[in-house]
């Protein structure tokens, strides 16, 4: 069952009026108690209570900061999750650490003001809380506001936030933290919380309203549900330098949603590297931002895929929030209208509907982004969404059925991996690997090989293409051997694995039956060396 409860109603520490102040919609009364001393320990949470709660009630009382513009900026943020500050998603902006995203200087500027470590802002729940706190004392300070008045601190906000675009500063503080404020903050179902952010109906900003949307007439070739916010020249290349779009990239911001397209609207040369995506999807899904016209190269991929540049070939896909992984998952909403924007791309393009061709940011970049869109990113899902969108089969706008040697990539309507047995060790040491990994096992006189299955309505010729990692230690007559869906072998082609390696190798045309046709990868060939089952394609 919901509770209404408000923040300030678990801080026994705090004064009658403070109590009222929070409750009532009345935030910021000038009668906040500030006896608190500098850092003290944070009460622990009790039954009920967010785990940081405390940690806000705490530093709000030691700063003269309302409570609840701390927790609405946090969760405008972050959502509440403590960002382990790994690389940033845009270079030349510093990663954010902890539940306030603080970045930069603001580190260390925080740090000074609370009197704690840089090191323990980025990595103490708590000290990021105080340090955050202490940066908007001093704006309000600066600023010379009414801390009486929630809505004065509006300038203060954005001056926390403290990005160069205008319009991005100015959604942030009415779209993101004063709406937060407004409407309140729901706790997860299930989570045994109670409700976060008790609502305040006259929490209203003093700041200008955003002006950006709307501005110029939007191109044709974006999503109709978009909200037209256009990159400068300076971020994007006219055209396709003759490629054509095949691919379709998908990002995290690791930064809010205004944050992040401000960022990649924001000209050179304050983005120096020149950064753009096609589209932004913001953290609940509510809201999309088009910023490039599909006919023009974003740039928002530097490394090349498959041996061919990413940016022309591809549409890039920006999510607000943080990589998928551990304890923060994406909204409901939020994979939801991204689904559905793909399988839009995905139609509109004609890109084929497999993980070779709808791909994270790590794929061509697993050095400097290993974590975008994130290592627990659920792409079985995502797939089959954008799939039943498109209306079935794996092959997007061609026939292609493509079959991986991870399950959670396949379309398991029409292709799957029987489980190899355990001689079979799952392996990404050799980069060039399709999807997610591969499998290996040494060549031995032994029937014990890797099937891959694919699933055809009908009788059909076919090409089958194989992937596999290429290695001095690869057999150089890896067999490969076909039957049809009765099981009637159909052929046995032996490869070279040491060569080829990153790319789809044709094995042969043969004519297959209706029903689930195989292709198993063999380990029975000249010994001492090692086979690789990595991905097939049928087409």
């Amino acid at each position: 069952m919901r509770r209404l409860l408000c923040l300030l109603m678990f801080a026994p520490v705090l004064s009658a009026s403070a109590l009222l102040s929070g409750c009532g919609g009345e935030e910021g009364t000038g009668e906040v108690d500030t006896t608190a001393h500098p850092g003290e320990a944070a009460a622990n949470p009790t039954a009920g209570m967010h785990p940081y709660q405390p940690h806000f009630e705490s530093a709000a009382k030691e700063f003269n900061v309302p409570a609840s513009l701390l927790v609405a900026i946090g969760y405008a943020e972050t959502q509440l999750y403590h960002v382990p500050g790994e690389t940033s998603e845009h270079d030349g902006v510093p990663p954010a650490y902890g539940v306030m995203a603080l970045r930069g200087d603001a580190i260390t500027k925080g740090a000074s003001l609370a009197g704690v470590t840089e090191e323990e802002v980025e990595s103490d729940p708590e000290a990021n809380i105080r340090a955050a706190a202490a940066l908007l004392d001093a704006h309000a300070e600066e600023l010379g506001l009414d801390r009486a008045d929630i809505g004065a601190w509006a300038p203060a906000v954005a001056a926390y936030f403290n990005h160069p675009s205008l319009d991005a500063q100015a959604h942030f503080v009415h779209d993101e933290v004063y709406r937060h404020l407004r409407e309140g903050i729901a706790a997860p179902e299930d989570s045994g919380i109670d409700e976060i952010l008790a609502p305040n109906s006259e929490a209203t900003p003093k700041f200008p309203m955003p002006e950006f949307v709307g501005k110029g007439d939007p191109p044709s070739a974006i999503y109709s549900g978009a909200k037209w916010r256009p990159a400068p020249s300076s971020n994007y290349t006219s055209g396709r330098s003759g490629y054509k779009a095949e691919l379709l990239v998908i990002h995290t911001c690791a930064g809010t949603y205004s944050g992040c397209w401000g960022w990649l609207t924001t000209a050179y040369p304050t983005n120096p590297y020149k950064t753009s995506a096609h589209y932004v999807v913001n953290e609940s899904g509510s809201e999309i931002s088009a910023l490039v016209d599909e006919t023009n190269t974003a740039h928002h991929v530097g490394a090349k895929w498959n041996g061919l540049p990413t940016n022309p070939r591809s549409v890039g896909i920006e999510h607000g929030g943080y990589p998928y992984a551990g304890s923060n998952k994406w909204s409901e909403g939020q994979i939801a209208t991204s689904a559905k924007l793909s399988c839009d791309v995905v139609k509109r393009q004609g890109i084929i509907r497999d993980r070779q061709h709808i791909i994270g940011h790590y794929q061509p970049d697993p050095v400097n982004r290993p974590n975008d869109p994130g290592t627990n990113f659920p792409w079985a899902d995502y797939m089959n969404r954008i799939n039943t969108c498109v209306g079935g089969g794996g092959g997007g706008g061609s026939s292609y059925i493509t079959v991986d040697s991870n399950n959670a990539n396949n379309n398991s309507a029409v292709a799957r991996i029987v489980a190899p047995s355990a001689n079979w060790k799952s392996s990404t040491n050799v980069s060039g690997y399709y999807g997610t990994g591969y499998y290996a096992a040494p060549t031995q006189a032994i029937s014990d090989g890797a099937t891959f299955e694919f699933y055809l309505p009908a009788a059909a010729s076919k090409q089958v293409y194989a992937w596999w990692t290429s290695a001095s230690d690869r057999s150089t007559t890896a067999p490969y051997v076909i039957f049809n869906a009765s099981g009637t072998k159909l052929g046995t082609v032996n490869k070279n694995q040491q060569t080829g390696g990153g790319s789809w190798q044709l094995i042969g045309t043969y004519n297959f039956s209706a029903g689930w046709n195989k292709v198993t990868v063999s380990r029975w060939t000249t010994t001492g060396y090692y086979v690789i089952a990595d991905a097939v394609q049928i087409r």
